[in-house]
């Protein structure tokens, strides 16, 4: 059966273009242009995730976002042009399951709602327009793909996977390139860069911490 999407966008040009790209995922997709409508709708039906604009004719986004989650546990995705930490943590402190900002990528959006249904388990992660699949061995940035080889991916998923966690040369040598190796410790550091360069301006994902080793960390600074 398919998964139901109800979109509340007051802007119907991005509303259609996003019910189009989701219908062509294979979802149901229903639209509502103003908060009002949205509320009646999500009542009178049983959808699996919610679409949620801020900035909406008759009653707002995050309003409507309070209301549901007093009766509901349905995954809501809020959608708007703000784009200060203090909208995205109000909107996931009210509720909301994630939070995307205006213009974005519909590929990415579409990643989300899989994610948020367990519908896509490929796919390893997800930092803005940075995406990380394993099973295709690649990363893509804004849309554009970038090969990696089994190493980087074996890397690259390891440190996700442990995220914050600082690991040594060593450490890495072992979970990567096993016990056994004999080569040099200078291996990982070749490896960091290579991967790095792929990852382009968001290379500073993956942190050296001198003289303790290396993570993965979200923090710009």
């Amino acid at each position: 059966m398919k998964k139901k999407i109800l979109i509340i966008e007051d802007e119907k040009n991005l509303a259609t273009i996003i019910a189009q790209t989701l219908e062509d995922e294979n979802f149901d997709v229903q639209v509502c242009y103003d908060g009002e409508k949205g509320i009646e709708t999500f009542y009178e039906d049983k959808f699996d995730l919610v679409l949620l604009d801020i900035n909406l004719p008759s009653l707002d986004g995050w309003k409507i976002c309070e209301q549901l989650r007093k009766d509901s546990y349905v995954p809501i995705i809020m959608m708007t042009a703000r784009n200060s930490d203090n909208d995205e943590i109000k909107g996931l402190s009210i509720g909301a399951d994630d939070y995307i900002t205006k213009p974005f990528n519909l590929k990415i959006l579409t990643l989300k709602i899989q994610k948020l249904l367990n519908l896509n388990k490929s796919y390893n992660y997800i930092y803005n327009d940075f995406i990380f699949d394993s099973s295709k061995a690649h990363i893509s940035i804004e849309g554009i793909s970038y090969s990696l080889t089994k190493k980087e991916v074996q890397l690259l998923e390891f440190l996700i996977n442990n995220k914050g966690i600082i690991f040594s040369r060593d450490s890495l040598i072992n979970k990567i390139w096993g016990f056994d190796f004999d080569g040099e410790d200078r291996v990982v550091d070749t490896l960091i860069k290579r991967l790095r360069k792929k990852m382009l301006n968001y290379s500073f994902l993956v942190k050296t911490i001198r003289g303790l080793g290396y993570t993965f960390n979200e923090n710009q600074n």
